[in-house]
């Protein structure tokens, strides 16, 4: 809506203001009628003289290419203020008395000034528009400009609920009011800015409750490391152990940014975390005493196959036989300080499972070296470890699954080689039999029975009455050891009494 004040404006900017030197229209309509006039005599001899000195500049100007041509040709049209909405014949109109359009019509057709016409007009078209833009940014950031300084100082002014109407009188005021022209536009930005200074105050309201939340958490922490608040604290507990000068601190009173609910809501919260962070605490111990533990059991196993290695416990060694032994190391120490049975429970499952695979593969061997059909393999005193093995590698040539069997019970040595305790146990036989009288080279039969330390005599006995029993095939059998064998035995028939594996 217009209301009748005048402005100034050069076409770029606009002011209410009165620019220094500003001449009015009709001051120079005036000035311009009193000089033609008097100059009225010379008009013709003026107009003749301007026509020689147009002759003089047609004469000067030239242009050496096309392009140059082109851009004299726009600059001309930019000098005389050539409209983007002018047409061609009114431009011709305006321009041909200009020595640079004769000049340009000797270098330029009719089509290729009319193509720089169109080109300059679209130039000029879009410039216009991006200032008259600009303009109408600057106008609006000025009427913005103008909504900040006066809305907050009028009386009963709400972002919420105030309209345009009840404020127009205080902004027009101002001449910055004017600089928007459009009513409709001013009572937009009118309500773009009441949600802008919606939002300002929302995010100061929300920033300020986070600082009175921070502040209270910061109070929670200090009675925390007091210990006045722990994870099992509740909130009466906790009220009951501020003093009156505690509860009068400003982090903590009530108040509109923190009120009693929300006071609860964070020490609720607060608590929780002390919880997280306490089950965590009490998880990393037990995980690190777990690993501590198992650590201690896996050193207790590696002395027991250390002592497997010495031999100085067997497949068929007992835990009162060896209790004695084994308790003066200090790996049995720190396993029975986990608990009191758990070194002897760790002991048997070793002894149980070395047994059961000792047993397994010994009847395998076994079988390989006295099998049906072949000449029986016979174990002296002097007979090496080497040359056992080449013997049963060799009764294994028979088959490709039973020759790896035997290269994995020959070369495995957890804790000790299966084939080195056979081999050892042949070889006291062989001296057993030996200290009985019989020959020294002994034949083996499958011992994967119960019945262990029985040898076939090679020879016949010069004495039969020191041979508890006779032999089929007329050969005399005899006792190995028997002490051993009947302590063997005795440790078998007690297996069956021991605890549990674990």
């Amino acid at each position: 809506k217009s209301t009748g004040r005048k402005y100034y404006s050069d076409g770029l900017t606009t002011t209410w203001d009165k620019p220094d030197g500003f001449i009015s229209p009709d001051t120079i309509v005036a000035n311009t009628s009193s000089q033609d006039d008097k100059n009225e005599p010379s008009k013709k001899k003026k107009r003749n003289s301007v026509s020689s000195n147009a002759v003089i500049k047609k004469e000067m100007v030239s242009f050496s290419t096309k392009e140059e041509a082109v851009a004299a040709f726009k600059g001309l049209l930019l000098a005389k203020g050539i409209s983007p909405a002018l047409k061609w014949i009114e431009v011709t109109k305006l321009c041909e008395c200009d020595s640079r359009w004769d000049a340009c019509d000797q270098i330029l057709s009719v089509g290729e000034r009319r193509q720089a016409l169109a080109e300059y007009q679209t130039k000029r078209a879009n410039e216009i528009r991006n200032e008259q833009r600009q303009e109408r940014i600057r106008a609006k950031e000025a009427f913005g400009q103008l909504l900040t300084d006066v809305l907050p100082t009028v009386l009963g002014f709400s972002a919420r609920t105030s309209r345009f109407v009840e404020v127009r009188s205080a902004l027009a005021k101002d001449d910055r009011f004017y600089a928007v022209e459009d009513e409709a536009t001013r009572e937009s930005l009118f309500l773009d800015f009441c949600d802008d200074f919606k939002k300002r105050e929302e995010r100061k309201q929300r920033s300020k409750k986070r600082e009175a939340q921070e502040s209270f958490i910061s109070f929670l922490q200090e009675r925390e490391e007091s210990g006045s608040l722990t994870f099992a604290s509740t909130w009466e507990s906790f009220l009951l152990s501020l003093s009156e000068v505690e509860k009068a601190d400003p982090r903590f009173a009530t108040s509109v940014l923190l009120p009693d609910s929300d006071r609860q809501l964070y020490f609720a919260d607060f608590v929780i975390e002390l919880q997280k962070a306490e089950d965590d605490k009490r998880r990393r111990i037990r995980d690190a005493r777990r690993r501590a533990e198992k650590a201690q059991r896996d050193k207790y196993r590696d002395l027991l196959r250390q002592m497997a290695s010495e031999k100085k416990i067997f497949p068929y060694s007992r835990w009162k036989s060896v209790e004695d032994m084994i308790s003066e190391d200090e790996s049995f120490k720190l396993v029975q300080a986990q608990e009191r049975d758990a070194p002897r429970e760790l002991f048997e499952v070793f002894i149980d499972e070395w047994d059961d695979r000792y047993r397994r593969e010994r009847s395998f061997m076994g079988r390989l070296i006295d099998a049906p059909g072949k000449s029986p393999v016979v174990i002296t005193k002097g007979t090496s470890f080497d040359e056992f093995k080449k013997l049963v590698t060799d009764a294994a040539s028979y088959s490709v699954e039973a020759q790896n069997e035997t290269f994995r019970i020959v070369n495995r040595d957890n804790p000790v080689s299966s084939a080195r305790l056979f081999y050892d146990e042949l070889v006291d036989r062989a001296a057993e039999a030996e200290k009985y009288g019989v020959s020294q080279q002994v034949s083996v039969k499958d011992d994967s029975s119960e019945d262990e330390g029985m040898i076939i005599e090679e020879g016949e006995v010069t004495n039969k009455s020191d041979a508890p029993e006779t032999a089929q095939n007329g050969k005399d059998l005899h006792p190995v050891n028997k002490p051993d064998v009947e302590q063997k035995q005795s440790a078998k028939a007690q297996g069956s009494n021991r605890a549990p594996r674990v």
